[in-house]
This record gives C-alpha cells, sequence and structure tokens, in this order.
C-alpha cells in the first residue's frame, strides 16, 4: 500500500524523530520504525505502525485508521516527546501519495498510555485518521 510507504517515509525523514528514535535493527540506515510488528531485540525507543483500510463515504475515497505504538524503555517523558513529534509531523498535515498522487490528509483523534507487563517498558499509543482519494480509480474512468 502506498499510504502505508508515504506516512512511514513522513515520519522517518522528520527531524525531530530522526533525534529520537533509535536505529532500525533491520536497515541500520533507517530510524526504528516498523510496519506491524518489531523484533524481541529491537533497541529502544521505536515506533509501531499499524493500519486499518476502508472505504470512506465517496466510492472512491478511503478513510483509514493509523495507530502508531511508541516503545522506550522506562522513560516516559521520552516517549511523550516522541509521541507529540508524531502528533506535530502528521496532525492536518497533507501528503502526496507517490504511487499514485493520491492525497493523504491525517488528523489527530486520541492518544493513551497503555500499561505493560513488563514494567520496564513505556507504551503510548495515537490513532490518526487518513482520508485519501483512490486516484488510480478515478483516472480509469476518464
Amino acid at each position: 500500500m502506498s499510504v502505508i510507504t508515504t506516512i512511514y517515509d513522513v515520519l522517518e525523514t522528520n527531524p525531530r524523530l530522526r533525534e529520537l528514535l533509535a536505529q532500525s535493527s533491520i536497515d541500520p540506515s533507517k530510524k526504528a520504525i516498523y510496519d506491524e510488528w518489531a523484533h524481541n531485540r529491537t533497541s529502544f525507543p521505536y515506533i509501531v505502525m499499524s493500519f486499518s483500510f476502508g472505504v470512506g463515504e465517496h466510492w472512491g475515497k478511503n478513510e483509514t485508521i493509523l495507530n502508531l505504538d511508541i516503545f522506550t524503555d522506562t522513560n516516559n517523558i521520552l516517549a511523550e516527546e516522541i509521541k507529540d513529534a508524531c502528533v506535530f509531523a502528521l496532525e492536518r498535515q497533507t501528503f502526496i501519495d507517490s504511487t499514485d498522487g493520491a492525497y493523504v490528509r491525517c488528523y489527530y483523534n486520541r492518544d493513551g498510555y497503555i500499561v505493560e507487563p513488563d514494567d520496564q517498558v513505556a507504551h503510548w499509543n495515537l490513532e490518526f485518521s487518513l482520508h485519501h482519494w483512490r486516484n488510480s480509480l478515478i483516472q480509469h474512468l476518464e
């Protein structure tokens, strides 16, 4: 999905998040932002992204829920800094999907602290709504 790549690129290239996040355990040239899950030996702090895709009120529009789970090693202040940097990078911003030129608009919904069984881990969850038109389908009708 190109929306996943677009949001990943926005977060991965954000200067503040580049300062705050560890290097990826999969690709050390990237920051620690993972799609769906992270390895059990992943360095803290890191972000896990997950998406729930759905159809909007128009056949050519998608409405997607983006969840960002932020994990740090007991440093709740750092987790909150990462959360704030994510909100600042995405809230009410519009990005162009590199695959089909669709515009992706982001809206912050909510966030919350999640208690982990391991008290050595701080975990914040952020939820965003993403609205994007499926340009490739619309262009085929013209």
